[in-house]
């Protein structure tokens, strides 16, 4: 009888594992990139040194290539493919990709794929809106920027300060999306703004599980919604709780005002206008709950991470913070401080700054990965100076931040560019505008602070931001 030790069973596990997951590429697809460690391939440099080794493969193999991580071919697209990407969407589908890493329909399952929807709300009600929904953002960022940072005649260092510019983006969306009476609750403005906090880990989880099979990451990563446990959940029902009274109350307005009923300004209102609303369905008040849960997600965190990115790049640059108050300052008098659209968009010291800040996020899209800081740091578009921090790169160059391009493509292009980016850009840069005006900002290090990377993603800085007020 031949005996088998568990060490001879795991060498043959990986052999069989080894043969099955191999690389196996087509006479016209990309080069594979050479490694040197069986099964694991390139997956320790992906994780560990991604900028350098990523650039240092497009330099060796060109703009288009594969590389070997997590027991599967991943393409890396970089510039000119790129563009090619965003040109040719119906050969390339993002949603589809993203998937992959974070199954969003089993975590909203009363919402469904429901994405063209999504796209025509948020292009209708929030930057269609702008004048509207400028004039709501500023009335509570005032409100969360003196309840949260408030008084600072002593120094005040604010530390993970993404948690608290989170909560003071979430505050106005939150009154955008359900309106003034639903924002007023404090849990519900907590929800709206935990949420992709409370979902986005499960986009960095190393896909390990791959080196199997794909379909066994997204098996394990939903498995504990099959016994009960949502991420989702807990912000679903603090909403649906909040929402109901709204919409009985509104509804009966409508019954009693008829045609003297004014609808409210906000997203909740749009979808208590759809056909299929049906107030005495709970399933259906759930499918309208985790669509607006669903613009949630893809709105406040994105908001606020451009948001804290540029407070951080402001900070550790005090000779750039004086020249952007002085615009401030002229901007604040023309307007007696009642900011508009049209303010907004004199602010182009300001403007040029944050799409500069943007253009340096630095994280890298995965499956199939868009190499985008390739083209966001190309000498052929951006000079010399292109790794460059330059605030006033896009001054006098028609190049507002929420301009897409072939060279800019933080919000994406042609079909897959962001709807919400001209209400994102304006908030940010609002934001920004008042604290400007009221606090003087610096890092508690006197540095300039540099983002953490995390695999091929980048999370804000954690160190302290001083604010101080203006004398």
């Amino acid at each position: 009888m031949i005996e088998v030790s568990l060490f001879q069973l795991f060498v043959i596990f990986i052999i069989i594992l080894y043969i099955i997951n191999r690389p196996r590429l087509g006479k016209n697809e990309p080069p594979l990139v050479p490694y040197t460690i069986p099964i694991l391939g390139h997956t320790y440099d992906y994780l560990f040194n991604t900028k350098t080794f990523i650039k240092k493969c497009k330099e060796q193999y060109g703009e288009c290539f594969s590389i070997y991580i997590f027991g599967d071919v991943v393409t890396i697209l970089s510039r000119d493919s790129l563009t090619e990407v965003f040109r040719n969407n119906n050969d390339f589908d993002m949603e589809l990709a993203a998937k992959e890493t974070l199954p969003l329909e089993r975590l909203l399952p009363y919402s469904g794929n429901n994405v063209p929807f999504h796209v025509k709300a948020t292009r209708d009600q929030i930057s269609g809106k702008l004048d509207i929904n400028i004039d709501i953002a500023q009335k509570y960022l005032l409100k969360g920027i003196d309840k949260l940072i408030g008084d600072c005649n002593e120094p005040k260092v604010v530390y993970n300060a993404w948690n608290m510019v989170n909560f003071l983006i979430a505050l106005p969306i939150a009154n955008i999306l359900v309106g003034e009476e639903a924002a007023s609750h404090e849990d519900l403005v907590k929800s709206l703004g935990d949420l992709a906090f409370d979902v986005g880990p499960l986009l960095v989880i190393p896909p390990i599980l791959f080196f199997i099979h794909k379909k066994l990451h997204e098996i394990v990563i939903t498995l504990p919604l099959k016994f009960g446990w949502n991420p989702v959940s807990r912000h679903r029902n603090v909403v649906m709780n909040r929402l109901r009274p709204v919409v009985e109350k509104r509804l009966k307005e409508r019954k009693e005002l008829g045609n003297y009923y004014k609808p409210y300004n906000d997203l909740w209102e749009y979808y208590m206008n759809l056909p299929n609303f049906d107030n005495t369905n709970p399933n259906n008040l759930h499918f309208h709950v985790d669509n607006l849960l669903a613009i949630t997600f893809a709105s406040i965190s994105t908001t606020s991470r451009a948001a804290v990115d540029a407070l951080y790049d402001l900070a550790g640059r005090p000779e750039l913070l004086n020249e952007l108050y002085e615009e401030a300052l002229i901007i604040d008098k023309e307007c007696n401080g009642l900011v508009t659209v049209p303010e907004i968009q004199k602010m182009v010291k300001l403007d040029s700054f944050v799409k500069e800040s943007l253009r340096h996020g630095d994280s890298i899209r995965r499956k199939i990965m868009l190499y985008s800081i390739d083209m966001l740091k190309a000498k052929e578009y951006f000079g010399d100076d292109a790794e460059e921090f330059k605030p006033f790169r896009f001054l006098n160059r028609n190049s507002p931040a929420t301009k897409v391009d072939r060279s800019y493509i933080v919000f994406g292009g042609g079909k897959h560019a962001c709807p919400g980016r001209f209400f994102a850009v304006s908030e940010t840069k609002l934001f920004l505008h008042k604290i400007i005006m009221k606090y003087k900002v610096s890092t508690e290090s006197g540095k300039i602070e540099d983002k953490v990377f995390v695999g091929p993603f980048t999370s804000p800085s954690e160190g302290g931001l001083v604010f101080e007020n203006r004398k």
